[in-house]
């Protein structure tokens, strides 16, 4: 069989975590033929229109970007790029056949678990609200399911007991480059072997935004994994028993200690603010009060009157 000398890349993807890999097939010298990534949206209560961290990172690198807002554009773009593969993180756009077909290698997407757990968009947060102790990276071929396509790779990878949401990203971020060049390679030699999902699928959806709300009844140790699985988006937040205005909590962490508190209960402590749950309290670091800018819990507590906690 002919070997292909160079691959044509086209690369698609939208948030920082795709970062690291466009910005190593930019440093491998591939044939890095464009990059599609979301339309620019509006941030922050100005709204100023944004672009994508990967069309900024595409930009300075003077690689061709598309910002496709439909099917039709995205197999428009396909055509003008002429891609023999495309390497997929995080673009956040489901892809029709005809997309699927018009490229000759296929479309591959790094996925953020071990598939076939955590199918979906978000698989992160759920592995870590759901108590998992290891997650990875799984590189396969998209088909029209969701994330149930063939398997060229995976990585393994253990999660830590303090790891939030975007901790966790940020380490499986940095080994997602390694998988796409070597994607790459044995591609151009056709030395990719393919093997079918197999055990027990499960699913993991966009978190709601009231996921952030916090269940202070529940166990310390879930409490605190619903905290970090919510960090930093969409955000965790108590509720005031007093007042009802929400308190967004930017920092937390888990001290085994004896004092017991009723759940959502607050109390001082040396390191922070102790919170109640439904066993051990948890140590509350850093808050956001509405309206304010973040600040530590302990200078937060000195402003409430005594007695003051969140809702249970």
């Amino acid at each position: 069989m002919t070997k292909l000398t160079r691959v044509r890349v086209l690369f698609a993807g939208s948030p920082h975590v795709a970062v690291p890999t466009l910005q190593a097939l930019v440093d491998a010298n591939s044939e890095l033929v464009g990059v599609l990534t979301q339309p620019a949206q509006p941030v922050g209560r100005k709204r100023v229109l944004t672009a994508t961290p990967v069309e900024d990172c595409a930009r300075k690198n003077d690689v061709p970007v598309f910002t496709p807002r439909s099917s039709a554009e995205v197999l428009n773009a396909v055509k003008q790029c002429v891609p023999d593969v495309v390497i997929v993180v995080a673009y956040g756009r489901l892809l029709d056949q005809d997309c699927l077909d018009a490229v000759p290698q296929g479309w591959w997407n790094i996925h953020f678990s071990l598939l076939p757990r955590w199918r979906g968009a978000a698989p992160v947060p759920h592995a870590i609200r759901n108590g998992d102790s290891e997650t990875g990276l799984t590189l396969f071929r998209i088909d029209s399911g969701l994330d149930t396509g063939d398997i060229a790779m995976t990585r393994s990878h253990r999660i830590d007991a303090d790891d939030t949401t975007g901790t966790l990203l940020a380490k499986l971020a940095e080994r997602a480059p390694e998988m796409a060049l070597e994607l790459v390679s044995k591609l151009a030699s056709h030395e990719v072997e393919l093997a079918p999902q197999s055990g027990e699928a499960s699913y993991a959806p966009k978190p709601d935004p009231d996921s952030g709300a916090m269940g202070w009844s529940a166990t310390g140790h879930k409490v605190y994994e619903q905290f970090r699985s919510v960090t930093p988006e969409p955000g965790a937040y108590g509720r005031r028993d007093d007042t009802g205005d929400r308190v967004k909590i930017l920092a937390m962490h888990a001290e085994k200690t004896d004092q017991l508190l009723a759940p959502g209960a607050i109390t001082d402590s040396p390191d922070g603010v102790l919170v109640g749950t439904g066993t051990y309290p948890l140590v509350v670091d850093v808050v956001q009060p509405a309206g304010k800018k973040p600040m530590e819990a302990k200078d937060w507590l000195r402003g409430l009157a005594p007695g003051v906690g969140f809702h249970a």
